[in-house]
């Protein structure tokens, strides 16, 4: 006959259960919880372009199993290369970069283009398409408009400059084999800003 468990014991064993599930049941909250640092860009990145100080900062977050191939704080993207575009607040995943200099194709170019000649809502990270006006002139032959470039990544705009003049600052990033170009069509006529779709 096996011997009666007293009500004491009973309760003790009770006790102990209750504990180690609360215990269980706070730890995995803890672990589901566990928040990491992680990279996360601030302003939106142009594919080719290197990923600068300014451009990246740190967001913490629970990624859980997701965490696979973001950048953690442990590591530093500085000075990458972006892959493919990248918009402002997207963490930064290894898949999306590279430290290879092959990939560096894109460059940095500040044109001054007329306020009318740019839509008014064209903001930072849009692709545009750039168009070359040329202006006739004491009875000169009209040229047609010329496509110079698709798919330009605006980098910055600087409207504040139109209130002094006609011009808005506008910096862009295109690939270095069409800078010549680019730039060629400002010497005469009219650089045209168009907002490009799909």
């Amino acid at each position: 006959m096996s011997p009666k468990k007293s009500p004491q014991n009973r309760v003790v064993l009770t006790a102990i259960l209750v504990s180690a599930a609360l215990a269980a049941s706070f730890a995995m909250s803890l672990a589901a919880n566990q928040r990491e640092r992680y990279w996360i860009t601030l302003n939106p990145i142009s594919a080719g372009s290197e990923l600068r100080a300014g451009d990246i900062g740190y967001a913490s977050a629970s990624l859980g199993a997701a965490q696979s191939g973001y950048m953690t704080g442990s590591s530093n993207p500085t000075g990458s290369i972006a892959l493919r575009r990248i918009p402002a607040g997207e963490l930064v995943h290894r898949s999306a970069i590279t430290q290879s200099p092959i990939a560096l194709t894109h460059s940095e170019l500040s044109l001054s283009v007329r306020a009318v000649d740019i839509p008014s809502d064209v903001s930072v990270g849009e692709l545009v398409t750039m168009y070359h006006l040329h202006d006739a002139q004491n009875g000169e032959e009209e040229e047609p408009l010329q496509r110079i470039l698709g798919g330009v990544f605006v980098t910055s705009i600087d409207r504040k400059s139109a209130n002094f003049g006609s011009d808005v600052a506008l910096t862009v990033s295109i690939n270095r084999e069409y800078i010549e170009e680019v730039l060629s069509a400002t010497t005469s006529g009219r650089i045209v800003i168009v907002r490009s779709r799909g």
